[in-house]
């Protein structure tokens, strides 16, 4: 049954995966686009897919260690980095796949609670998101119209206020709930008796408290600035990456467009890679960065599919080629069963 799952799973995506890149690539004439290929800048776009890639790893892999210092608070850098290549590594050729082998790394190697770890990538990802919108809100006084004509059939401007709404009410409640966690706790035996098997209601119950408690970073005041500005520089660092990318074309177009309109370039594909696919979001990349770059900003279909091909074909090497180094570094293997000895 798991097995007919997968296969379901892998031709779904994999649907969705070529419905993208039709989309992307119909009504593309190839030689102009091969033309700008051989035009492009790649030291200009290589440093800018360093600059995301690399640089961008190490402000989230110090990031992380604030969201994990209420369970450890000298966690080692080079063991924080080789984690968050690794996640990205495994991302790229499993969609979602890196959310749990990142975390069960690091909690093997560092002696922690593996589901507190993983509890730190949904606080991780909650941050990540709410950059976005907050970003995607700010453009929306520039570009509404405009988002509106080149994406007005996915809503993205009513996703985004509920999805913000939601991650800000989740927030919220996993606070009250930590403030009274005693009461939390007592909830939460009295739940699973009422529908949990046995012999699962200790285990659950510990995995649930667990994920609970990546929330108590909240706790530690002195680190509130420390994360602020992490996740300030991170989203920054990701713009300019971005900026740097689009300045490795000649097209007269995307010269013109500046690091604001980077960021709403960067936000948008942000909301592509939201799409599970294989290849690191592969499809919905290109399909979102060519209405971008098309509808929004007037650039070229060729300019703008040869923009999206090179920054995602760069950014997943990079991932490959270092992920794969750590990997090998770190002999990387993993379980997802949440065992005793790491609760």
């Amino acid at each position: 049954m798991r097995k007919v799952k997968q296969i379901i799973k892998f031709v779904i995506l994999s649907g969705l995966l070529v419905f993208f890149l039709y989309l992307s690539f119909k009504d593309i004439d190839f030689n102009k686009l091969i033309t700008e290929l051989f035009k492009t800048n790649y030291i200009l776009a290589i440093l800018g897919m360093i600059v995301g890639l690399v640089i961008g790893s190490i402000i989230r892999a110090e990031r992380w260690r604030y969201f994990l210092y209420p369970e450890k608070k000298d966690t080692k850098f080079n063991d924080l980095f080789s984690g968050v290549m690794i996640g990205y590594f495994v991302n790229a050729i499993i969609p979602r796949g890196g959310e749990v082998s990142r975390p069960f790394l690091l909690a093997q190697k560092e002696g922690i609670s593996k589901a507190f770890t993983l509890g730190t990538i949904v606080v991780e990802r909650i941050f990540d998101m709410l950059s976005m919108f907050f970003v995607f809100g700010l453009c929306l006084f520039f570009y509404r119209e405009k988002i509106q004509e080149a994406f007005g059939r996915f809503d993205i401007e009513t996703v985004s206020l509920y999805f913000s709404i939601g991650l800000v009410l989740l927030v919220l409640v996993a606070v009250l709930l930590l403030l009274k966690i005693e009461k939390t706790e007592y909830f939460l035996e009295k739940i699973a008796l009422r529908i949990l098997p046995k012999k699962y209601r200790e285990k659950v119950q510990k995995a649930l408290l667990s994920l609970l408690n990546s929330f108590s970073f909240i706790k530690y005041t002195e680190n509130y600035f420390k994360i602020f500005l992490l996740t300030v520089l991170l989203w920054i660092d990701y713009a300019f990456s971005t900026y740097l990318t689009i300045n490795a074309f000649s097209d007269p177009t995307m010269k013109n467009l500046n690091f604001f309109d980077a960021n709403l370039i960067l936000t948008l594909t942000a909301f592509a890679q939201t799409i599970p696919l294989p290849g690191n979001s592969a499809g919905s990349f290109h399909f979102f960065v060519k209405t971008t770059l098309v509808v929004i900003f007037g650039v070229a279909a060729e300019t703008a599919i040869a923009y999206a091909t090179i920054s995602h074909l760069l950014t997943f090497i990079g991932i490959l080629v270092i992920g794969f180094y750590y990997s090998v570094k770190e002999n990387y293997k993993f379980s997802f069963k949440l065992n005793k000895t790491s609760e």
